[in-house]
Protein backbone atom coordinates (compact mmCIF):
# COMPACT_ATOMS: atom_id res chain seq x y z
CA UNK A 1 0.00 0.00 0.00
CA UNK A 2 2.05 3.52 -0.99
CA UNK A 3 1.37 7.02 1.03
CA UNK A 4 2.36 10.39 -0.49
CA UNK A 5 1.99 13.53 1.39
CA UNK A 6 1.58 15.69 -1.45
CA UNK A 7 3.25 14.50 -4.61
CA UNK A 8 6.43 12.72 -2.44
CA UNK A 9 6.02 8.89 -1.64
CA UNK A 10 6.45 8.54 1.99
CA UNK A 11 8.68 5.76 3.17
CA UNK A 12 6.56 3.10 5.33
CA UNK A 13 7.99 1.51 8.59
CA UNK A 14 8.60 -1.74 8.79
CA UNK A 15 7.74 -4.31 11.56
CA UNK A 16 11.67 -5.09 12.41
CA UNK A 17 12.35 -1.21 12.61
CA UNK A 18 9.18 -0.60 15.26
CA UNK A 19 10.71 -3.84 17.47
CA UNK A 20 14.80 -1.74 16.98
CA UNK A 21 12.73 1.29 17.90
CA UNK A 22 10.98 -1.14 20.84
CA UNK A 23 14.25 -2.57 22.37
CA UNK A 24 16.03 1.00 22.07
CA UNK A 25 13.32 2.93 24.13
CA UNK A 26 12.30 5.05 21.42
CA UNK A 27 8.48 3.17 21.37
CA UNK A 28 7.67 2.03 24.66
CA UNK A 29 6.04 -1.38 24.22
CA UNK A 30 2.25 -0.37 25.98
CA UNK A 31 2.55 2.68 23.47
CA UNK A 32 -1.31 2.40 22.10
CA UNK A 33 -0.22 1.85 18.24
CA UNK A 34 -0.14 -0.77 15.97
CA UNK A 35 1.63 -0.84 12.95
CA UNK A 36 -0.46 -1.19 9.85
CA UNK A 37 1.08 -0.69 6.55
CA UNK A 38 3.75 1.00 7.55
CA UNK A 39 1.84 3.50 9.77
CA UNK A 40 2.15 3.63 13.35
CA UNK A 41 -1.99 4.00 14.03
CA UNK A 42 -3.22 5.18 17.42
CA UNK A 43 -5.54 2.34 18.88
CA UNK A 44 -9.07 3.54 19.91
CA UNK A 45 -9.57 4.05 23.57
CA UNK A 46 -11.04 1.00 24.78
CA UNK A 47 -15.01 1.36 26.03
CA UNK A 48 -16.61 -0.23 29.08
CA UNK A 49 -18.65 -2.43 26.60
CA UNK A 50 -15.31 -3.06 24.74
CA UNK A 51 -13.45 -4.41 27.58
CA UNK A 52 -16.93 -6.59 28.86
CA UNK A 53 -17.01 -8.28 25.83
CA UNK A 54 -13.20 -8.83 25.29
CA UNK A 55 -13.03 -10.53 28.94
CA UNK A 56 -16.19 -12.32 28.10
CA UNK A 57 -14.56 -13.93 25.33
CA UNK A 58 -11.11 -14.48 27.21
CA UNK A 59 -12.70 -16.17 30.25
CA UNK A 60 -14.71 -18.55 27.37
CA UNK A 61 -11.61 -19.31 25.53
CA UNK A 62 -9.16 -20.29 28.65
CA UNK A 63 -11.92 -22.24 30.60
CA UNK A 64 -11.96 -24.18 27.43
CA UNK A 65 -8.97 -24.68 26.96
CA UNK A 66 -7.97 -28.31 26.85
CA UNK A 67 -4.50 -27.93 29.27
CA UNK A 68 -1.44 -27.52 26.55
CA UNK A 69 -3.60 -27.17 23.45
CA UNK A 70 -3.34 -23.60 22.72
CA UNK A 71 -2.59 -19.94 24.54
CA UNK A 72 -4.77 -17.12 24.65
CA UNK A 73 -3.19 -13.78 23.88
CA UNK A 74 -4.52 -10.86 24.36
CA UNK A 75 -3.38 -7.69 22.06
CA UNK A 76 -0.32 -9.23 21.27
CA UNK A 77 1.58 -9.01 18.17
CA UNK A 78 1.04 -11.11 15.37
CA UNK A 79 3.77 -11.71 12.07
CA UNK A 80 2.27 -11.26 9.24
CA UNK A 81 4.04 -11.85 5.55
CA UNK A 82 3.22 -8.40 5.20
CA UNK A 83 6.31 -6.57 5.99
CA UNK A 84 5.21 -3.36 6.99
CA UNK A 85 2.42 -4.75 9.04
CA UNK A 86 2.46 -5.55 12.85
CA UNK A 87 -1.10 -6.31 13.59
CA UNK A 88 -2.27 -6.94 17.72
CA UNK A 89 -5.55 -8.80 17.63
CA UNK A 90 -7.64 -7.98 21.08
CA UNK A 91 -7.12 -11.98 21.13
CA UNK A 92 -5.50 -15.02 19.64
CA UNK A 93 -5.55 -18.15 20.08
CA UNK A 94 -2.48 -19.58 19.05
CA UNK A 95 -0.99 -23.20 19.23
CA UNK A 96 0.89 -23.86 22.59
CA UNK A 97 5.06 -24.41 22.34
CA UNK A 98 6.00 -21.69 20.26
CA UNK A 99 9.35 -19.86 20.60
CA UNK A 100 8.76 -17.51 23.75
CA UNK A 101 11.34 -14.76 22.28
CA UNK A 102 9.41 -14.04 18.90
CA UNK A 103 6.03 -13.02 18.16
CA UNK A 104 3.77 -15.73 16.25
CA UNK A 105 3.33 -15.76 12.89
CA UNK A 106 -0.34 -17.07 12.79
CA UNK A 107 -3.19 -18.31 15.18
CA UNK A 108 -5.83 -20.45 15.06
CA UNK A 109 -8.39 -17.71 15.29
CA UNK A 110 -7.86 -14.26 15.80
CA UNK A 111 -10.78 -11.96 17.33
CA UNK A 112 -11.61 -8.30 17.61
CA UNK A 113 -14.06 -6.24 19.35
CA UNK A 114 -15.02 -3.68 17.42
CA UNK A 115 -16.76 -0.61 18.65
CA UNK A 116 -14.94 1.80 17.02
CA UNK A 117 -12.96 0.75 14.83
CA UNK A 118 -15.40 -1.62 12.49
CA UNK A 119 -13.81 -0.39 9.12
CA UNK A 120 -10.36 -1.37 9.86
CA UNK A 121 -11.41 -4.44 11.75
CA UNK A 122 -13.25 -5.25 8.42
CA UNK A 123 -11.17 -3.66 5.58
CA UNK A 124 -7.53 -3.36 6.56
CA UNK A 125 -7.02 -6.71 8.81
CA UNK A 126 -8.58 -9.29 7.18
CA UNK A 127 -6.11 -9.75 4.47
CA UNK A 128 -3.39 -9.01 6.86
CA UNK A 129 -4.74 -12.27 8.95
CA UNK A 130 -5.59 -13.99 5.71
CA UNK A 131 -2.11 -13.93 3.98
CA UNK A 132 -1.18 -14.67 7.16
CA UNK A 133 -3.16 -18.27 7.41
CA UNK A 134 -5.10 -17.06 9.90
CA UNK A 135 -8.15 -20.10 9.26
CA UNK A 136 -10.72 -18.12 10.96
CA UNK A 137 -11.13 -14.48 11.88
CA UNK A 138 -13.70 -12.80 14.01
CA UNK A 139 -14.94 -9.45 14.52
CA UNK A 140 -17.32 -9.09 17.03
CA UNK A 141 -19.43 -5.72 16.15
CA UNK A 142 -20.77 -4.77 19.95
CA UNK A 143 -22.88 -1.77 18.82
CA UNK A 144 -24.90 -4.35 16.62
CA UNK A 145 -24.78 -7.18 18.70
CA UNK A 146 -23.41 -9.30 15.74
CA UNK A 147 -20.27 -11.36 14.81
CA UNK A 148 -19.02 -11.57 11.55
CA UNK A 149 -16.83 -14.56 10.62
CA UNK A 150 -14.19 -14.28 7.94
CA UNK A 151 -12.86 -18.11 7.43
CA UNK A 152 -11.33 -19.86 4.77
CA UNK A 153 -8.16 -17.94 3.33
CA UNK A 154 -7.00 -18.49 -0.13
CA UNK A 155 -4.20 -16.36 -1.95
CA UNK A 156 -4.41 -13.52 0.64
CA UNK A 157 -8.02 -13.23 1.26
CA UNK A 158 -11.12 -14.84 3.16
CA UNK A 159 -13.24 -16.32 0.85
CA UNK A 160 -15.73 -16.53 3.28
CA UNK A 161 -18.04 -14.09 5.29
CA UNK A 162 -20.68 -14.65 6.96
CA UNK A 163 -22.60 -12.59 9.69
CA UNK A 164 -24.43 -13.82 13.19
CA UNK A 165 -26.79 -12.52 15.20
CA UNK A 166 -28.28 -14.19 18.56
CA UNK A 167 -27.19 -17.44 17.50
CA UNK A 168 -25.03 -20.16 19.43
CA UNK A 169 -21.50 -20.22 17.26
CA UNK A 170 -18.28 -22.48 17.43
CA UNK A 171 -14.79 -21.91 16.18
CA UNK A 172 -14.05 -23.96 13.76
CA UNK A 173 -10.37 -24.95 14.95
CA UNK A 174 -10.16 -24.37 18.46
CA UNK A 175 -10.90 -26.55 20.98
CA UNK A 176 -13.95 -24.45 23.03
CA UNK A 177 -17.98 -25.07 23.59
CA UNK A 178 -20.52 -23.43 21.62
CA UNK A 179 -20.70 -19.77 22.35
CA UNK A 180 -23.91 -18.19 22.87
CA UNK A 181 -24.10 -14.70 21.19
CA UNK A 182 -27.15 -13.40 23.65
CA UNK A 183 -25.16 -14.03 26.46
CA UNK A 184 -21.90 -12.38 25.22
CA UNK A 185 -24.07 -9.07 24.23
CA UNK A 186 -25.93 -9.45 27.47
CA UNK A 187 -27.11 -6.35 29.19
CA UNK A 188 -24.78 -4.26 26.95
Amino acid sequence: MAFTLGERDVRPLTADEVMRMVEAGILCEDEPVELLHGMLVEKAVKSPAQETVKTRLNRWLVLASPAGCHDVRIEGCLRVPDRTSLPEPDIAVVRSGGDPLRHPTTALLNIEVSVSTLRTDTRVKPPLYAAAGVPEYWVVHVEACRLIVFSDPQAGTYTSERAFGAEVVRPRYVAAPPLDLAELFAGL
